[in-house]
């Protein structure tokens, strides 16, 4: 499973993001390109809430151009452990464009598209996603679609709200909730379910370049439902993220 909701979030992992989250554009001046690069890691990479790496840490980075214009493009990696066995993929690698604008001092909005690669495994993982989300001051709803989802599981929809709160001591407290709205549940949902929720709250703190978060991240999903595994178990995980 892959990385962003919105303009190169990770979702963490919501998100992600978040986005997780991930790979993030600095500011051009007024009409012209700028790049920007950024490295981490995290003590388990969450995406949509499950584990893609075993429930163990995991490296990341990204190379980002924002052309001055509204228009983004990127590339974001990560070690991924889907403990398959030997031929378990290695690493992800997704590739993504879009265009950001603002309807007025408070509105903006953000288009793309997304494609996860995954590599170092047999398995058929790679799908693509299109997304779109309206930011209103601190609150963001999105809504990410693929037609054929991870694992050709089918068709995908992934609505989401995100809420963030500025803090004393320049801290930020970021929540997520997603629904996850599967045409297959691909091994990972109840006998007549076709959906599940996922959620995050972070706090996180800047210094300079260097973001540092700690956040709690989950899922609905059973652990009968999740191969007896603790993939989609609410946890407790840490991130550090150099961008340049």
């Amino acid at each position: 499973m892959g990385k962003i909701n919105n303009r190169a979030t990770v979702v963490i992992a919501s998100s992600a993001l978040a986005l997780a989250m991930a790979a993030s554009t600095a500011g051009a001046a007024e009409g012209g390109v700028s790049f920007s690069g950024n490295v981490g890691v995290t003590t388990d990479y969450r995406f949509r809430g499950i584990s893609q790496s075993d429930s163990g840490p995991a490296v990341q980075g990204g190379f980002d151009v924002d052309f001055g214009n509204g228009f983004y493009a990127g590339t974001w990696a990560s070690q991924v452990d889907f403990a398959y066995g030997e031929d378990e993929t290695k690493f992800e690698q997704d590739i993504y464009f879009g265009y950001a604008g603002e309807i007025s001092d408070t509105v903006s909005y953000d288009v793309g598209y997304i494609k996860f690669f995954y590599h170092g495994g047999d398995n058929d993982e790679d799908y693509q996603e299109i997304y779109g989300s309206v930011s209103i001051s601190d609150l963001t709803l999105g809504l990410n679609y693929s037609n054929e989802y991870w694992a050709e599981t089918g068709t995908f929809y992934y609505p989401y709200a995100e809420y963030s709160f500025a803090l004393p001591a320049d801290l930020s407290l970021d929540l997520h909730l997603g629904l996850n709205v599967l045409d297959e549940d691909g091994g990972f949902l109840a006998e007549g379910e076709d959906s599940y929720m996922d959620y995050s709250v972070s706090l996180g703190k800047e210094f300079g370049g260097l973001a540092l978060s700690a956040s709690v991240v989950g899922t609905d999903i059973s652990d009968s439902e999740c191969f007896d595994l603790d993939w989609c178990e609410p946890t407790v995980l840490a991130t550090a993220t150099y961008t340049w």
